[in-house]
């Protein structure tokens, strides 16, 4: 439809989980034009950290290709890697990039605020802007892509050089393990700057050294349903059940900065209840019906939403505050509008055809 083609290998469960993600971020990001309108109750209903079903997804996907190349061919070569870094740099460099130059553009002729200095822009072409330090005031939502990035140079590269003395099947949850409790570590070392919620979010929710547990519950889900698939659909019920119950708490258990469960649990727990749906939500194969096919073409522009939705809130509050007051509540649909308008001339341009390029790989 419109350009967008769904493949027929495409899980909907997974699809369902992606496009709910990224429609709870646009509105997150978006929800604040509600205000003083009949709707504004709806600021009053909590919402998860759907940023961390995108990480859950990236190791779940990324580790069950993996596993299953390594029970294949018994280990992980650099074949294989090599194949895996040049589809992974067509799918997230074109769009990264491009809209790098926007910001840029749009910062230095002061259309949005921001600031191009403090943090140059060297470090978010090599996607190092959030390793170990937190960066703000230029270009927000780029933190996640460094955490997915560093997690597809740094797995392959651990299993290549690991699987050929270890087998995958037991390299795998080590690896994991090591880097949940790596994240966990680093939560509590710098635990101290986390005094209120923005330096919480800096520190703690956007860099990459903190979050990087996040993608690894997803590869250690990966590893059950490759080596226990039996067990993965005898319990699937059981564990949608577990993950939207501790979702729910995660939601009404009161958070304080600066107390241990914020700082440092609350961001390996949250991931851990989306996984937990994944075994139910992976077998859900197909959908035929109408909202079915809206829900995989969103699934199918999430990345491109999730990259061009905060600019257009940043580019109205700079410049069209006043006039989307006055709107009320039609201000949040013409939000969503430019957002789907924005984001499918994206894929269009720039996404669609270097994918067609990473298919040929």
């Amino acid at each position: 439809m419109l350009g967008i083609s769904i493949d027929q290998k495409r899980i909907f469960g997974l699809d369902l989980l992606r496009a709910l993600a990224i429609i709870l971020i646009v509105h997150g990001h978006g929800a604040y034009l509600l205000q003083g309108t009949a709707l504004s109750g709806v600021l009053a209903i909590p919402l998860p950290d759907t940023v961390d079903i995108f990480f859950v997804l990236t190791g779940f996907l990324i580790g069950s290709s993996f596993l299953s190349y390594a029970e294949k061919y018994q280990q992980v070569d650099w074949g294989k890697n090599l194949h895996f870094y040049g589809r992974s740099a067509l799918r997230i460099l074109p769009n990264y990039y491009f809209i790098l130059i926007i910001y840029y553009i749009l910062v230095h002729w002061q259309l949005i605020n921001g600031d191009t200095h403090e943090f140059s822009l060297w470090y978010f072409i090599t996607f190092t802007q959030n390793l170990f330090t937190p960066f703000y005031n230029f270009y927000w939502e780029s933190w996640t892509l460094p955490v997915q990035w560093w997690f597809y140079l740094l797995f392959p590269l651990l299993l290549a050089l690991v699987t050929p003395r270890i087998k995958a099947r037991h390299a795998v949850p080590v690896i994991s393990c090591l880097f949940i409790l790596l994240s966990l570590g680093y939560r509590v070392c710098v635990a101290d700057h986390a005094t209120d919620p923005f330096w919480w979010g800096v520190w703690i929710r956007k860099t990459v050294a903190s979050r990087c547990d996040s993608i690894y519950i997803g590869v250690l889900a990966a590893w059950l349903y490759t080596y226990c698939p039996d067990l993965w659909k005898r319990h699937s019920g059981k564990c949608l059940i577990a993950g939207l119950v501790l979702l729910v708490f995660l939601l009404v258990f009161p958070r304080t900065y600066g107390s241990f469960y914020t700082n440092v649990l609350v961001l390996t727990l949250s991931p851990l209840a989306f996984a937990l749906c994944l075994p139910s939500l992976s077998g859900i194969r197909s959908s035929k019906t109408i909202l079915g096919g809206i829900l995989s073409h969103i699934s199918i522009l999430s990345y491109a939403m999730f990259l061009v939705n905060l600019m257009i809130i940043q580019i109205i509050s700079a410049n069209f505050a006043e006039t989307f007051s006055h709107w009320g509540a039609w201000g949040y649909l013409v939000y969503w509008v430019l957002v789907l308008m924005a984001s499918y001339l994206l894929y269009i341009l720039v996404e669609k055809p270097f994918t067609l390029l990473r298919n040929r790989l």
